[in-house]
């Protein structure tokens, strides 16, 4: 979660303090290589090297080191992103406080104009789930890569080099579960990939509108050892809902999650958790919550375990309108109520959730807002974060062509939410810093950058609460 203080504008987060405490670079090799990268390069890093280049032609490259990895011989720079140009995270944030564009956004314009790449001319190609945001944007990009890049993204690379003609915008196709590579090195945030895809089909989502897949377990352990071996000592299991691994639609199969999570934490990770996990699957399988809390040894090995929910609305005329599938096996109907119930289990296994809302989906009127408001506070007093996110137009999503949401949209009602939501964060920061610093044993630097996330975010964003919650816009 630090790396969300990229979202925040130089002038409320400067630099210096942004690169020391909130976001510090990942070591380099001598050669000017990332030790540790993003689960996506690495997948495409694996990709190259099985599609016969050597490693001589490849490199996951430092962006603070480019002297050592581009040069006259350089033919093609690799970008990955999931934000680049803000679009979707950041948006709020440069409506409520109004002080420039997001770090995100100009480190990605920055890197893309690097003197380097200006002088020897590579052929830049952005991939990653935010590289639809460079459509029509005028950056220093000569291809944008949509979809996943595995099958495609070698072939690609040759007609580069070939001098064959490549279009500005290109798609990937699914990869196969079993042809999804082992990486060659370790992942930010020790990310290891259990499966792709999302059967719920929530219209405003990407991972929705990909094909469900789920990777061989020999595999999955194949790239933990490779993060535990490159120095990483904490583990998060990741796909669109890590609760569902090995099965077919609703049905859960438990055993194969338990053998799952058994095996990954036989390996000696110091920490183990989910990346993304669905409240209705939850749900219908507590009692499953509740055996990989013994299995990972929360109280005991490690103090919680976290996960990344979507509650996206409180409204249940909204969910049957945009999200017909997220509550199942159970109702639409019951959707609050299975909020509820979810967060009154994670309370009683120390899960914490990291929660998002949508606000602004098409049709959404005032009575819809103030129910997801009524929602949230029935959850005020269960440790977490809230995080709401306007509607964004993604392309290739249900709601692709439909335009986004912004303060111009908002009605009171939005604004007294996202006041709420920041109430619900300021109150629980501290105890996720106490509770982040007793798990990790945490030094002088990680404590220094959560106490820097308190600071920065009673200053920079208490004193619009007041004003939002009475629903008046931020400034």
């Amino acid at each position: 979660m630090l790396g969300f203080a990229a979202i925040m504008p130089r002038a409320v987060l400067p630099d210096r303090v942004l690169r020391s405490l909130f976001c510090p670079p990942v070591p380099a090799g001598s050669d000017g290589s990332a030790k540790i990268a993003p689960c996506g390069m690495r997948k495409v890093e694996a990709a190259l090297l099985d599609a016969g280049f050597s490693r001589d032609e490849v490199m996951v490259a430092h962006p603070d080191h480019l002297e050592k990895s581009i040069g006259p011989e350089t033919r093609i720079v690799g970008i990955t992103h999931d934000d680049p140009m803000g679009k979707i995270a950041a948006r709020e944030l440069e409506d409520i406080i109004g002080r420039g564009p997001p770090h995100n956004r100009t480190k990605f314009l920055s890197l893309v104009n690097h003197p380097l790449i200006r002088e020897h001319r590579p052929h830049v190609v952005v991939g990653g789930n935010g590289s639809w945001e460079l459509m029509g944007e005028d950056a220093n990009v000569d291809h944008i890569y949509i979809g996943e890049g595995e099958s495609e993204f070698p072939g690609i690379c040759r007609k580069i080099l070939r001098g064959d003609e490549v279009p500005p915008v290109i798609r990937g196709t699914a990869v196969p579960a079993d042809q999804i590579p082992v990486n060659r090195g370790a992942t930010i945030a020790g990310i290891v990939e259990i499966g792709r895809g999302c059967w719920r089909g929530c219209a405003f989502c990407s991972p929705a509108m990909r094909t469900v897949r789920h990777r061989p377990l020999e595999n999955i352990l194949e790239d933990a050892r490779v993060n535990l071996q490159n120095g990483q000592k904490d583990l998060i299991l990741h796909s669109e809902d890590v609760l569902t691994y090995g099965s077919r639609g609703m049905a859960t199969d438990e055993e194969k999650v338990l053998k799952l999570v058994k095996s990954v934490k036989q390996l000696g990770p110091h920490t183990l958790d989910f990346s993304h996990m669905s409240l209705a699957t939850a749900h219908q399988n507590q009692d499953l919550i509740r055996k990989v809390s013994e299995v990972v040894g929360i109280g005991s090995d490690q103090k919680y375990m976290s996960a990344w929910i979507g509650i996206e609305t409180g409204s249940c005329r909204i969910l049957e309108m945009h999200m017909p599938r997220k509550a199942l096996p159970g109702n639409t109907g019951d959707w609050p109520e299975i909020v509820r119930d979810c967060y009154r289990l994670f309370g009683e296994e120390s899960w914490l959730p990291v929660a998002s809302l949508v606000l602004g989906l098409p049709g959404e009127e005032a009575d819809d807002v103030i129910k997801t408001i009524d929602l949230v506070e029935s959850l005020k007093d269960y440790t977490g974060l809230m995080l709401p996110l306007f509607f964004t137009t993604i392309s290739g999503t249900k709601l692709g062509g439909i335009r986004g949401f912004g303060r111009d949209n908002a009605l009171p009602e939005h604004w007294q939410l996202v006041g709420l939501c920041l109430e619900y964060n300021l109150k629980h920061l501290k105890t996720l810093h106490r509770l982040y610093s007793e798990r990790m044993s945490a030094g002088p630097v990680i404590h220094a950058a959560l106490t820097g996330i308190n600071l920065v975010a009673d200053v920079a964003l208490g004193k619009y609460m007041k004003r939002m919650k009475r629903g008046e816009p931020p400034n």
